[in-house]
C-alpha cells in the first residue's frame, strides 16, 4: 500500500467516524416517505436540519421505534407535528402544575 493510499484511507475513516459521532450521515433521511399512520401511534418528531444533512426533513418516531421521514411542506406532516406539540404541551402542563382537582 502506498503512502498516498494509506493517508486517503485514514482521512476517509476519520470523516466517517466524526460524522457518525455527531449524528450525521448515518442518521440522516435522504428521501421522504409517503407513509401516513395514525397520529396516536407517533411518539415524537424532530426536524433534520441542513448542513448536517442534505435535506430539511421532519423525522417522526413511532411508538415501536420506527422512523418516518416526511416532507415538511406536506399537510399530514404539519398536522402530525401540531398534534404531537399539543400532546406534549398537555403532558408538560400537567407535570409542572400537578393534576387539576375535581370539583
Amino acid at each position: 500500500m502506498t503512502l498516498l493510499n494509506f493517508v486517503s484511507l485514514v482521512l476517509v475513516a476519520t470523516m466517517v467516524s466524526t460524522a457518525s459521532a455527531q449524528g450525521g450521515i448515518a442518521s440522516c433521511c435522504r428521501n421522504v416517505s409517503s407513509t401516513q399512520i395514525q397520529r396516536d401511534l407517533l411518539k415524537n418528531y424532530y426536524v433534520q436540519e441542513q448542513p448536517a444533512c442534505a435535506r430539511q426533513i421532519v423525522v417522526f418516531t413511532t411508538l415501536k421505534g420506527k422512523r418516518i421521514c416526511s416532507d415538511p411542506t406536506n399537510l399530514w406532516t404539519q398536522m402530525s407535528m401540531a398534534y404531537l406539540d399539543g400532546k406534549n404541551w398537555h403532558r408538560q402542563n400537567l407535570t409542572s402544575h400537578g393534576r387539576r382537582r375535581r370539583h
